[in-house]
């Protein structure tokens, strides 16, 4: 995978003068790294770019960023989206530091700041070949009043390698698309460091969860994994593939329970799991299954539609569904999630709430069903598979 660095000088004051066909070199002592090139996918009938923006300030004293503009590196005067205030908080992570800070927008110096990107473009619009990212900072110098900074920095080449299109993972039935794509979603904040190499594997990932008469997600007693509409669906192979990794033997949770049957690591993360090379440098992922239900091994060649398990509430799960999404790399979680497609799917709606839904509210589809094709399913739609 192509890492793509933007180093900048650490100086305070301005660079020499610079030849006028080329953009101003900046003196902020601050690296500006876009680690994986985005993808374009489309979804609700729009093109989405998923990917982040890594900020690490070199400086030993605070900065601010207050403005962030993307731009078309095919046309200059195309700004894309642009970015202030509480637009920027909502966006930015601050690894190692608490959740609720007031002070997001702040890097103290010596530390990183991940800006989470969700780029979309409207309809047919053409998708720009490059971006590039001006971001404003205020600068803090002991005994001046603060002074804001722009730099434009971070050029970036779109990527253009088409998502794979991909069978369903389950059969027929309303399927909730729980923490699909989306900026707010928690899989696409899941930045986890594997290996030395921060990751965001879960990019695009998907909970399917399975909605049954009347909207609900269960029957009866939902503290039993049996009760619920999901539990025990067959989990199909998206394409032809051979299995890379498997983990069985992982006992399952109960549900909608902090509590779980094991301690919670990078090995027990996903469960009972399947990975499955389907070609074209993308890796399937297939998780919490039931213990002891896995019908494939390391090695097994499979066909698209192939059962290979049954869906549970095993690893970090709080219910029975089935967590998945594919990566570059065969690494569950030390690789980097990139789109898929499906070549048709029955849009139902979308769930306002998951929270009213998980309290057994149960949800009332408005409207009719609408067909799309070579899209992925936005976060918390609901998806009928034929």
């Amino acid at each position: 995978m192509t890492r793509l660095w933007f180093l900048v000088a650490v100086l305070i004051t301005l660079a020499a003068p610079f030849d006028v066909a080329q953009q101003p070199e900046s003196s902020l002592p601050i690296e500006i790294a876009v680690p994986t090139a985005p993808i374009p996918v489309r979804g609700a009938g729009a093109t989405h770019l998923f990917y982040e923006l890594h900020l690490t300030n070199f400086r030993n004293a605070p900065l601010e960023l207050t403005r962030v503009d993307v731009l078309s590196g095919d046309d200059t005067s195309r700004v894309l989206a642009s970015y202030s205030g509480q637009e920027i908080t909502s966006r930015l992570l601050r690894p190692g530091t608490p959740p609720n800070l007031p002070d997001k927008q702040v890097i103290p110096g010596g530390m990183r700041a991940v800006l989470m990107v969700q780029l979309t473009i409207e309809g047919s619009r053409p998708v720009p070949a490059q971006l590039r990212h001006r971001l404003t900072f205020s600068v803090t110098i002991p005994g001046a009043t603060p002074v804001e900074q722009t730099m434009e920095v971070a050029r970036v080449t779109v990527g253009s390698q088409q998502p794979l299109v991909i069978d369903p993972p389950l059969h027929g039935g309303d399927w909730l698309a729980g923490n699909g794509p989306s900026n707010t979603s928690g899989h696409r904040r899941a930045l986890l460091v594997v290996n030395g190499t921060p990751h965001i594997a879960q990019r695009l990932a998907i909970d399917w969860i399975k909605l049954g008469p009347g909207g609900r997600l269960a029957h009866d007693d939902r503290a039993r994994n049996e009760n619920w509409f999901a539990y025990g669906e067959e989990v199909l192979a998206v394409a032809d593939g051979t299995v890379v990794a498997t983990k069985d033997g992982i006992p399952e949770n109960i549900p909608l329970t902090d509590k779980r049957a094991v301690p919670i690591t990078l090995d027990t993360l996903a469960g009972n799991l399947v990975v499955v090379d389907i070609g074209n440098g993308r890796y399937a992922t297939f998780a919490h299954l039931i213990p002891k239900s896995l019908r494939v091994s390391v090695g097994a060649k499979v066909r698209r539609g192939q059962v290979l398990g049954l869906l549970g509430n095993s690893g970090n799960s709080d219910a029975p569904h089935l967590h998945f999404h594919i990566t570059d790399g065969p690494s569950p979680m030390g690789s980097e999630g990139v789109p898929y497609i499906f070549e048709s799917l029955q849009y139902r709606g979308t769930v306002p709430s998951l929270d009213k839904l998980f309290a057994d509210e149960p949800w009332i589809p408005q409207g009719g069903t609408v067909v799309r094709t070579r899209e992925i399913p936005m976060e918390n739609a609901v998806i009928r598979f034929k």
